[in-house]
This record gives structure tokens, sequence and C-alpha cells, in this order.
């Protein structure tokens, strides 16, 4: 089947949880109305990212997020963020799939970081599961920031065979910008383009722009093809969104072409892992 795909790459106002909820209704309807399947906004797309003490005022727990988008999940599949008050008392970075006015699935961020300018894990607790779900699309799975820098975990999507990831993120301008480029941008660039040829998937990559505390976020959002290959390009550091039409066919073609996944053996990976966590 074929269907439409819209990224949300914007620019969220730093806890104001309001004005960001009007500002994804305004993109939303601006989706329904191209016709469009699902639309995909960023990491912590209702809160904004540097929250640090203001974390606790923003959280909000899941029934709270279905009820806020369930009208309009009615009509159009949404990934949206924010911040997750758990069951447990902690607080996540989290990323609900809102389809039918329902969450389907819900990711916690896996890898928070603490170091140089991040400060994720003083104010927040980490996902512990790297689990696909299905959709009326396909199978997927969702991964935050700075999970999809570790590769180990698009290879457990690639070996539980989705059929997309989603990438969302909040990536700042790191080394250097030109008019032409934004350092870090190639870098990222590059490392989903080979995630999604080698594990032959369709990877849709959703990041911020914007700025917060002097520190401006990228843009740069982008689809990719089960051949790596860029079918939607979003420009850097605008606020914008963008739309395609994804055919689900080129999944079986890329991997009938070049069987990896069929020839993959995964109970040489398993035992190869389970020696190493017994060393």
């Amino acid at each position: 089947m074929n269907f439409k795909v819209t990224l949300a790459q914007i620019n969220p106002n730093l806890g104001r949880i309001d004005e960001n909820i009007k500002k994804h209704e305004l993109f939303i309807k601006n989706a329904i109305d191209e016709e469009s399947d699902l639309i995909i906004f960023p990491e912590l797309s209702l809160t904004g990212y540097y929250l640090e003490d203001g974390t606790f005022d923003v959280a909000i727990n899941r029934n709270e997020i279905e009820n806020i988008f369930s009208d309009l999940s009615k009509k159009i599949d949404i990934v949206v963020g924010f911040v997750e008050r758990g069951e447990d008392k902690n607080f996540y970075i989290s990323q609900a799939y809102l389809s039918y006015g329902k969450i389907i699935h819900v990711h916690r961020k896996i890898y928070p970081p603490t170091h140089g300018m991040f400060e994720d894990l003083k104010f927040f607790g980490r996902g512990r599961k790297v689990e696909s779900f299905n959709t009326r699309f396909g199978k997927a799975g969702i991964l935050i920031c700075r999970d999809f820098f570790h590769p180990s975990l698009p290879l457990i999507y690639y070996l539980k065979n989705v059929d997309f990831m989603i990438f969302v993120s909040a990536i700042p301008v790191r080394g250097g910008y030109n008019e032409k480029d934004v350092g870090i941008f190639k870098t990222t660039d590059s490392l989903i383009s080979s995630y999604a040829s080698r594990f032959q998937s369709f990877i849709f990559f959703v990041n911020r722009v914007g700025f917060e505390e002097g520190i401006g976020f990228m843009g740069g959002s982008s689809i990719k093809d089960p051949y790596g290959t860029t079918i939607l390009s979003l420009p850097l550091l605008e606020e914008t969104m963008g739309t395609k039409e994804i055919k689900t066919s080129l999944i079986e073609e890329a991997r009938f072409k070049l069987p990896l996944r069929r020839e993959e053996d995964v109970d040489l990976i398993i035992s190869n892992i389970e020696e190493i966590h017994d060393d």
C-alpha cells in the first residue's frame, strides 16, 4: 500500500504547552488538508528541550496525551514528543504514536546524554525497551535522538523486521554553520542514509528548529527510502513541514534484490552477544 507522511519541523515554545498544542493543531490540520496519513513531530515537541527544573511542571501522563489529540488522531496518525510522568513517579523523554483516537505505542528515550551541553540524565529516567509495533501502514519502531546514534538500537528493529523507523530529535547546531551547511548535519544525514540502505527500511527523521538558551537547533529533517536515497528533505533552521507519498513496495523490492534480512543468522548474533555479556 502507499501512504502519505508529513514531517513537522517545528520550533516549540519552551515550557508553554498550551501554545505548543495550538501549533501542533495548526500543523496537523494543514497535513489533513494535504490528505496526509501520518504526521510526525520532533523530540519534546510539546514542551521544548532545555526544561531543567521546569521538567516537573510540564510532565503529563499518557491519558492526557490521548485526550489532547483524540479527535485529530481519528483523521490522521500523529507522532508527538512530550515529558512523560511515569507510573513509577519518574519522568521520561517520550514519543507517542496515536491512531484512531488512541495511543498505540510510546517509546521512552533509552540513552539520555549528560555531557557538554546536554543534561538529560539530571532530570529524566531511561527507557528500557526497544519495542516494534503495528500500524495501519506496516510494522514500525521509534528512536529518540541519541538512541539512533547507538547502532545497536536500529539493529534491533532490523532484526524485528520493521518496515519503517521513526527517528525524532532535538539536535543543536554544532561544528560550525555557513549558508550551505551545519557541521553535524552531514554526519547525521550520512548515518541515517546508511541505516536505511543496510536495514532496507524507510526512515522518517524529524529534527526541531528554533533557539533556546542561546542554542540553535538545526532542522534538516528527511525521509530515506530502503535504498538510502533521500526522497524528502526539509531546509536547515527553518520552521516548516513537508509531505511525501511512501511506496511500500520498495521495501520488498530492495530486500529481494539484496536479501540481507533473509540471510541473517539471528541465533549467531544472540550467542555472540550472550558471550560478550558473560565476559
